[in-house]
């Protein structure tokens, strides 16, 4: 069960730095866009910014906040 104080790496960082479309945020992390937006969804990435205006406007995701969930993950792994 997801606890309420769930720490998310990204927070802190500011929103600045590269933007990354959602596709290439989940790429980037190595997922595919569906499964970018279920994680985001959940909680466990962040979910993109809207940049643009209405329902098809431009979103992004800061490549800090990225880079963030994947050192995160990775001192996980060297905790085990």
């Amino acid at each position: 069960m997801e606890n309420d104080q769930t720490i998310r790496p990204w927070d802190g960082i500011p929103a600045s730095g590269p933007l990354l479309t959602p596709l290439k945020a989940a790429e980037y992390i190595s997922y595919s866009k569906k499964q970018y937006y279920a994680l985001a969804g959940k909680g466990d990435l962040p979910y993109p910014i809207k940049i643009g205006r209405g329902y098809n406007g431009a979103s992004g995701v800061p490549q800090p906040w990225l880079d963030a969930v994947i050192a995160s993950r990775a001192a996980a792994q060297g905790n085990r």
